[in-house]
C-alpha cells in the first residue's frame, strides 16, 4: 500500500529527538535562573514570576504580538523592572549557564537519521518545539542531540511565533511559515496533548512513543501512526518521493 505524500515534516524536540529528564531539567533550570535574578527578586518568588509569565505566553491568542514580547511584558511587570534591565540577564544566562543543563539529557541514536531521511525525501523540515524558549536555548538542546539549526528549514521559538502548543493556531502558523498546506504536513512528537493537537488542523500525526507523555492516561491517544523514533525513520524511508 503506497504511503501518503507529504511536503513537510514537523518534529518535536524534547522527548522526541532528545531524551531529557524533564523534572530534573526544570528543577536545575529554575534554580540556576533564579540565582541570576537575585538582584531583582527573591529566589523563592522567582518561580512564580517565571511560570506566570510563561503561562501568559502559552495562553496568548494575539496574532500580532510575538511570544517573546508577551513574556517580557508580563515578567517585567511582575518583578517591577524594565526590559532593558531584565533582557541582558536572560541573555547572559542562556549564553553561559544554560549549557550546564546538558547532563539532564541524553542524545537519541536515531535523531540524525530522522533529519537525513526527511531530507532524502525532499521534505521541508521544521523543529516544532514548543516556542517558549529563545533560539539560543533551542540551539543548545539541538547540539546535545548532535544536530544544529542548519538542519532545519524552520525552528519555532519565542522570537518568531505568536502562539504556543497546543493551540491550533500554532500549527497553522507553522504550516504557513513552511509555505505548506496543513494536509501535506506530518507532525511527529511524544506529547499526546501538545503534539497530537496538530490533527485538528488537518495534519497527520506520528506519535513517537519511546518517552510518551500523556497527561490523561484514561484516554486512548488518537494518532495517525505510532511507533518508536526508529519506526519514524523507517516510515519516512518508505514514503513516496
Amino acid at each position: 500500500m503506497p504511503r501518503p505524500h507529504y511536503q513537510a515534516l514537523l518534529v518535536d524536540l524534547d522527548g522526541t529527538l532528545l531524551e531529557i529528564d524533564m523534572d530534573r531539567f526544570i528543577a536545575v533550570y529554575m534554580q540556576r535562573l533564579a540565582h541570576s535574578f537575585t538582584d531583582y527578586t527573591a529566589p523563592e518568588q522567582f518561580a512564580a514570576h517565571l511560570l506566570g509569565a510563561t503561562g501568559a505566553m502559552v495562553r496568548s491568542a494575539d496574532p500580532v504580538t510575538i511570544n517573546e514580547t508577551v513574556f517580557f511584558d508580563d515578567f517585567c511587570r511582575r518583578i517591577g523592572q524594565p526590559h532593558a534591565a531584565v533582557r541582558p540577564v536572560f541573555d547572559r544566562f542562556y549564553e553561559t549557564e544554560f549549557p550546564h543543563l546538558k547532563p539532564c539529557s541524553n542524545p537519541r541514536p536515531h535523531a540524525g537519521a530522522v533529519v537525513e531521511s526527511a531530507r532524502g525525501k525532499g521534505l521541508k523540515l521544521a523543529l516544532a518545539t514548543n516556542p517558549i524558549f529563545p533560539r539560543i536555548a533551542v540551539e543548545h538542546r539541538l547540539a546535545w542531540t548532535g544536530l544544529s539549526g542548519d538542519d532545519f528549514d524552520l525552528i519555532t521559538t519565542v522570537e518568531n511565533m505568536h502562539y504556543c502548543k497546543p493551540k491550533l493556531e500554532y500549527y497553522l502558523e507553522t504550516a504557513k511559515l513552511l509555505d505548506c498546506p496543513p494536509a501535506l504536513c506530518l507532525m511527529a512528537g511524544n506529547d499526546v496533548q501538545e503534539d497530537l493537537a496538530a490533527a485538528a488542523v488537518g495534519m497527520d500525526t506520528f506519535m513517537v512513543d519511546d518517552f510518551l507523555l500523556h497527561r490523561r492516561k484514561e484516554e486512548e491517544p488518537l494518532c495517525t501512526y505510532r511507533g518508536s523514533l526508529k519506526n519514524l525513520v523507517d516510515f519516512i524511508e518508505a514514503l513516496d518521493g
